[in-house]
């Protein structure tokens, strides 16, 4: 083996879970000559702290990444929190897209961020997917490359590092790869159709893609698409070609097993990266061996670091803008928000109108949500101010019901949408009421069964409170639903 070490660590990308990894065992890492990071957590004073610190100990260039999809924000409470892909596609506005992810850079450099792993492209296209869902733009293949044009566009004002995932894609899938693997029951040519289509259009501007953990038998019956040569080097890299960085999706998910057979395997497909593996010690170990025994060759690992290099060159044309850490969580970004909001909002359906007017008593339920546990507090206190008693509902004191769902992908949850038990709470209260609206902050999916019971249904995307104030407004008709539908619903 003549490949050194430390360059053979620089392959794999650790996790730094604030409040659970050690400075100690990080530094051990960086010593180890690992390339970078993930940031999960943290303050924005403990994110900077870390990379500079870090930095102080590397012999390499570091490269620290974070799944910031919906801004800094998505991980740290003093950073802002954007709306999501899908509430940014029903605008319809590439300059939103634009504006989102320039802010996510601005926030993410200011901290000492560079590779932000985002945009997804993945289409919403299975509505039972309990992982994509409003993580992407939408269904259609002509909004979700003229929204990721914008958002890439974003990323490169501010020379951050780009990721588009998960290859070749995952919105067809109805499983959490974080809980299992995932099969994708598409052949070759259905996915150059239609999945694909978002990694062709953007092959050249991308910096890198993520390997979406997989089982994709019409391509590989054999192997996951993140171990797949079929699928990384037959598929992206020849008849794609995509000759930027391809890094795993993280290999701690519970798709992976025996992560450093795994990691092996994945670079003799052809990617470039390892990421967030359960034990970065042992899998560095695994690839000692597998050079050792002759199965990693040189030039592999060569052309691994090249691309991880060009990264690297494109971080550094970037680090005479420095940025003030003032622009974390700033006015101006806040100001963003409240403006999107305006633009992202849309009706589902509208069979009729929701009257109601000052002075009145309405209900008001998340299902199964105790009132203490509401998640639409900002709602309720802005139809307060709006003139309007809104109660726990009580088929008593009104005939008028809110129904609000905050439905919406997290990861290891394994499910979306409503579940039977919710569905059956609500039918049940619509029998109750002369009339009924419902609201949805999350999954746009959730109203099937339901829509030819109530009044409407309106679609806010995500539970940001800008869009929670919003959504009041309209149903009062101090506002309106300036924004389109970015998927297809199979309503009842």
């Amino acid at each position: 083996m003549t490949i050194k070490s430390a360059n053979l660590a620089r392959l794999i990308y650790p996790e730094f879970r604030f409040g659970t990894t050690t400075m100690d065992d990080a530094v051990k890492l960086v010593q180890m000559g690992v390339g970078g990071f993930c940031f999960y957590g943290g303050t924005s004073t403990e994110v900077s702290r870390v990379v500079k610190e870090l930095k102080s100990y590397a012999q390499t260039p570091l490269i620290f990444c974070a799944d910031y999809e919906n801004g800094a924000g998505q991980w740290l409470k003093d950073a802002t929190l954007l709306p999501t892909n899908m509430a940014i596609g029903a605008s319809g506005a590439s300059d939103l897209a634009r504006r989102k992810a320039e802010i996510t850079a601005f926030e993410a450099k200011a901290l000492g961020v560079d590779w932000i792993l985002a945009p997804v492209v993945d289409f919403a296209s299975n509505p039972e997917n309990p992982i994509v869902n409003t993580r992407a733009f939408g269904d259609d293949i002509v909004l979700v490359n003229e929204m990721t044009e914008a958002y890439l566009r974003g990323l490169n004002s501010h020379n951050c590092v780009s990721c588009i995932k998960h290859f070749p894609g995952h919105g067809e899938t109805d499983t959490d790869s974080h809980l299992t693997l995932p099969a994708l029951n598409r052949t070759k040519e259905e996915l150059l159709s239609f999945e694909i289509k978002p990694y062709k259009a953007f092959v050249k501007s991308a910096d890198s893609i993520m390997i979406g953990h997989l089982k994709i038998d019409a391509i590989d019956s054999e192997n996951v698409s993140s171990f797949s040569q079929k699928i990384i080097t037959d598929l992206l890299r020849k008849e794609i070609g995509f000759d930027g960085c391809v890094v795993t999706d993280a290999l701690s998910m519970d798709a992976i097993t025996d992560e450093g057979r795994s990691g092996v395997m994945a670079l003799l497909a052809g990617a470039d990266i390892l990421l967030v593996p359960n034990n970065p010690f042992e899998l560095f170990a695994a690839l000692e061996n597998a050079c050792k025994e002759g199965v990693l060759s040189d030039e592999l690992i060569e052309k691994a670091l090249s691309r991880q290099n060009r990264m690297v060159a494109k971080i550094s044309a970037g680090m005479l803008n420095t940025v003030d850490s003032k622009v974390i969580g700033c006015e101006e970004h806040k100001k963003f928000v409240e403006e999107a909001a305006r633009e992202c909002m849309a009706w589902a359906f509208k069979n009729r109108d929701f009257e109601i007017e000052p002075g009145e008593t309405v209900g008001y339920i998340e299902p199964l949500v105790q009132s203490d546990n509401w998640q639409g507090k900002v709602f309720v206190e802005e139809m307060k101010k709006l003139g309007i008693n809104i109660i726990p509902f009580n088929p008593h004191k009104t005939k008028k019901l809110i129904v609000a769902s905050f439905s919406g992908p997290r990861a290891y949850s394994g499910s979306i949408n409503l579940n039977k038990e919710q569905k059956q709470l609500i039918s049940d209260k619509i029998n109750l009421v002369e009339d009924v609206i419902m609201l949805s902050f999350g999954s746009p999916f959730v109203f099937d069964g339901l829509s030819r019971k109530i009044s409407g249904g309106l679609c806010a995307f995500c539970a940001l409170p800008d869009f929670q104030k919003t959504a009041a407004q309209i149903l009062m008709g101090k506002n309106e639903a300036r924004g389109k539908m970015p998927v297809k619903l199979k309503l009842d």
